[in-house]
């Protein structure tokens, strides 16, 4: 289990050699017979309940539960070391409490936390392969490697994004479909044009395979809308890479985030919308588009109020600086970089 002392990312072998180790071996068998402790299917009920409603929370309102959230993975961690179960509850409880560590781990990165945020992934991703959760495990190794994509470590997340996509090979289409789009984001981060028009298509692919086929619990929100926005902001990444093809690239990338950027704001899932909202506003400044770039980022400065998301402040004041190195200053923009510059003073 992760503490809250300073801890330190790993990257390179230390950190891809224990991705690989995940998946080459075979799952523990999981019984204890501890006494006048049995994990009953009421409590297991109660388990799922609560891993549900901790994804909720990081849909809804992003990372400001997740210490109370990182409390429940305790609970589940207990019920391992010291309740009476056989394998088949075993493995249902190891794979609660790597759902729990993949969502307190993307609440931390999304707070900034990196290496608190890896550490969560890693235990998360012992955790599903003790449950023998091969879906679930490409899921977290997927989200390893978009970690270390926005860190700029590009070769890390290409072995991440591998090994996601292998543990993915058996997984429902709408699992792979989600591997695959986050996997694309390595290929962004290299810069790799090539690589990220196959992850494209491969994703677009996947969402026409067993379109009745119920995905995990847990990947219950994937969707189209959502697929196009993590390719959206890959390619606004690219855009940057990638300057003969930047006016093509920021325009396509506008098209992916449109429609997650204008989620209602009584719709779930309001992170992500902000945090693509965000990613649209600068697609659009980097096109020149500043009208349009001032009435996408008051709508995700409209979201603030109820969502907590470090990453997604960062990224609009970094429109900010943008905006403020740019020559032309209409009235829109100034009354904007006003509300980014006291958005900067309080948080």
């Amino acid at each position: 289990m992760p503490t809250r002392r300073t801890i330190i990312a790993l990257t390179g072998a230390a950190l891809t050699n224990r991705a690989w180790s995940a998946l080459e071996h075979p799952a523990p068998t999981l019984v204890s017979a501890a006494a006048n402790r049995p994990v009953t299917p009421p409590l297991l009920e109660m388990i799922d309940f609560v891993v549900t409603q901790a994804q909720r929370l990081d849909d809804n309102q992003g990372g400001a539960a997740r210490i109370f959230v990182a409390d429940q993975f305790s609970a589940v961690a207990r019920l391992l070391r010291s309740g009476s179960f056989g394998n088949t509850t075993g493995r249902r409880l190891a794979a609660a409490a790597a759902q729990l560590a993949q969502t307190i781990g993307f609440m931390s990165f999304d707070a900034a936390e990196d290496a608190q945020a890896q550490r969560w992934y890693l235990t998360g991703l012992r955790a599903a392969h003790a449950a023998d959760d091969r879906a679930l495990s490409a899921s977290i190794l997927a989200l390893m490697s978009n970690q270390a994509a926005d860190a700029g470590h590009a070769l890390d997340a290409l072995q991440l994004a591998s090994a996601a996509q292998e543990a993915a090979a058996a997984a429902p289409a709408a699992v792979r479909s989600l591997v695959t789009a986050r996997s694309s984001l390595a290929h962004a981060a290299a810069g790799d044009l090539t690589g990220f028009c196959r992850m494209r298509e491969t994703t677009l692919e996947l969402l026409d395979t067993d379109p009745g086929a119920l995905p995990p619990g847990w990947a219950s929100y994937i969707d189209p809308v959502e697929l196009d926005a993590i390719m959206g902001r890959g390619l606004v990444v690219l855009a940057d890479r990638i300057p003969s093809r930047r006016k093509q690239l920021l325009r396509d990338a506008s098209q992916l985030l449109y429609t997650r950027a204008h989620t209602d704001p009584t719709e779930p899932p309001q992170r992500s919308a902000l945090r693509h909202g965000a990613w649209l506003s600068l697609a659009q400044t980097a096109a020149g588009d500043l009208d349009q770039a001032v009435g996408t980022a008051r709508m995700a400065l409209a979201r603030l109020p109820v969502v907590t998301s470090v990453r997604s402040v960062e990224l609009l004041h970094r429109l900010r600086e943008t905006l403020a190195n740019d020559g032309r200053r209409s009235r829109a923009v100034q009354e904007l970089l006003r509300e980014l510059q006291e958005l900067r003073r309080t948080r």
